[in-house]
């Protein structure tokens, strides 16, 4: 078994506090905006399983984020995943989940349509997320 990803969301706030996930409005399946390009407050939230083998090794996810329409790519993010403590109170052979956030602000979004987010971690397809952008001029 190797990490993988439990949950994958985008939401208007995400924060990690005492290695729990919070998160506030999440589900969020359209954006919407006056004019481009455009750059958004929302987060994803992710949880990712790490089995108990693996709890103390690195691992790393990456995070495409593509116009679905020309399969351009708008973004890559990063993130390290490496836990160096057993957190208190698991049992021998129990795996944990890692809550992660990733805020989407310093993404710059160019035009209306489908946006795709793929998720590979440790090199793996690990899952996706689609959500809309919409334009709506000013009334």
């Amino acid at each position: 078994m190797t990490a993988r990803l439990d949950a994958l969301l985008l939401c208007d706030f995400a924060q990690v506090r005492e290695g729990l996930l919070f998160v506030q409005s999440g589900g969020l399946t359209r954006l919407v905006t006056a004019s481009f390009p455009r750059n958004f407050g929302c987060h994803v939230a992710a949880m990712v399983h790490m089995p108990p083998h693996e709890a103390a090794e690195a691992h790393r996810m990456i995070i495409k984020i593509k116009a679905a329409d020309t399969a351009t790519l708008i973004a890559t993010i990063n993130v390290s995943l490496h836990e160096v403590a057993r957190p208190p109170g698991l049992q021998p052979g129990e795996g944990r989940q890692v809550p992660i956030v990733v805020p989407l602000s310093q993404v710059a979004f160019l035009a209306p349509g489908q946006i795709d987010l793929h998720v590979d971690i440790d090199d793996q397809f690990a899952g996706e997320l689609s959500f809309r952008i919409e334009h709506r001029p000013p009334t």
